[in-house]
């Protein structure tokens, strides 16, 4: 797999968090905001993934959303338009949900950047990928800091949308990186846009797998051996898929 390591700059704790830059993509297209870092993809005009950390006492609601869909200043090469979906069928969905940035006004009106959105259908954007993104802050409430890595499959020869030419990938992915009483663990999953299964466990899939499936290496920063215990299989013990979330109140 030829490409280089790039840092997220993800301001944690645990890591230092890299993940691998496939070769086809301008490190240029990196774009770091307050609390997400991008990586955009111009060829397809939709991030190929999106990273940040989520910390249990940032989960709170202190900030409502506006949906204010806008271009990205920060992509070099311009990113879509809020218009490019008009009468496509498709939602404008989040990446990084705007349900994770509640805790802060700059990153709330941030997630809502085009480059942090892609082609979804309702019925994956309102059902079940909602529901991953409701359960992830419940398992991030559950621990102490949690690194999440979530994007578009991406190949040649996609259906496009609007005059950007905007990509409509058929899968999305997520992975995350859990330390919880200083262990870590991770898990991966894979939704099509037109998911049919009920349980998100039937999406679960182990980090590895992800990988292969998306040409990245998310925790290159962590040990081989350490890779290797927490990407080639889920511990399905350490990830309760009946937790429920809540937020906490503010604090002004």
């Amino acid at each position: 797999m030829k490409g280089q390591w790039i840092g997220l700059l993800l301001l944690s704790s645990l890591v230092h968090a890299q993940v691998w830059l496939p070769e086809e993509q301008n490190p240029s297209d990196i774009v770091q905001h307050s609390a997400i870092t991008i990586g955009y993809n111009e060829e397809h005009e939709v991030p190929q993934w999106v990273a940040y950390v989520l910390r249990k006492e940032q989960l709170r609601d202190c900030f409502d959303r506006k949906d204010n869909f806008r271009e990205d200043p920060s992509v070099r090469t311009g990113s879509a338009l809020p218009t490019d979906y008009r009468s496509s069928g498709y939602d404008r969905g989040h990446i990084a949900p705007a349900g994770d940035m509640k805790w802060s006004k700059e990153a709330m009106e941030e997630s809502f950047y085009m480059s942090n959105i892609t082609p979804q259908s309702p019925g994956m954007n309102r059902g079940r990928w909602a529901s991953l993104e409701m359960l992830s802050r419940a398992w991030a409430k559950e621990g102490d800091e949690t690194i999440i890595v979530s994007g578009p499959v991406l190949r040649s020869n996609l259906p496009k949308i609007g005059s950007t030419g905007i990509s409509i990938p058929n899968d999305h992915f997520k992975v995350l990186l859990r330390s919880k009483n200083n262990q870590l663990s991770a898990i991966g999953f894979l939704m099509t846009q037109n998911p049919t299964a009920s349980s998100l466990e039937s999406y679960a899939l182990p980090v590895r797998t992800v990988e292969e499936l998306t040409g990245l290496d998310f925790f290159p920063h962590l040990s081989k051996n350490e890779q290797e215990r927490i990407e080639k299989k889920i511990s399905w013990e350490q990830w309760d898929f009946r937790a429920k979330f809540s937020y906490y109140p503010c604090l002004r």
